[in-house]
């Protein structure tokens, strides 16, 4: 599967009384969406890296797979536009001349 959509997905869950969150972390770390699962601090309790072919199947993960395991109490859905650096490999920059970049006055 080419992976053309990556979305990071803040999640805030009731952690079990006596797993704490590995188990959530667990259920979540073995779909095949996700890339990446990172346990926070501050007000969401994981951060999750997902990936898809569209925003639709990403989309649908978030809502008929990630938002309704038990003891997932909200998910905030945030889909990367352009990548700059990854992987500590530099992959494209901004052209000083670019009329969108942000730092343009």
């Amino acid at each position: 599967m080419e992976n053309n959509v990556t979305a990071i997905i803040r999640v805030k869950v009731k952690p079990e009384t006596k797993h704490g969150y590995k188990e959530i972390a667990k259920i979540i770390s073995e779909f095949r969406e996700v890339e990446a699962v990172y346990l926070m601090s501050g007000e969401y309790d994981f951060v999750v890296m997902a990936n898809g072919e569209n925003l639709r199947q990403v989309g649908r993960f978030v809502s008929e797979k990630l938002s309704i395991i038990t003891g997932v109490l909200s998910v905030s859905s945030a889909f990367v536009m352009e990548r700059y650096k990854h992987g500590g490999e530099i992959l494209s920059v901004v052209e000083e001349n670019d009329d969108r970049s942000l730092f343009n006055v």
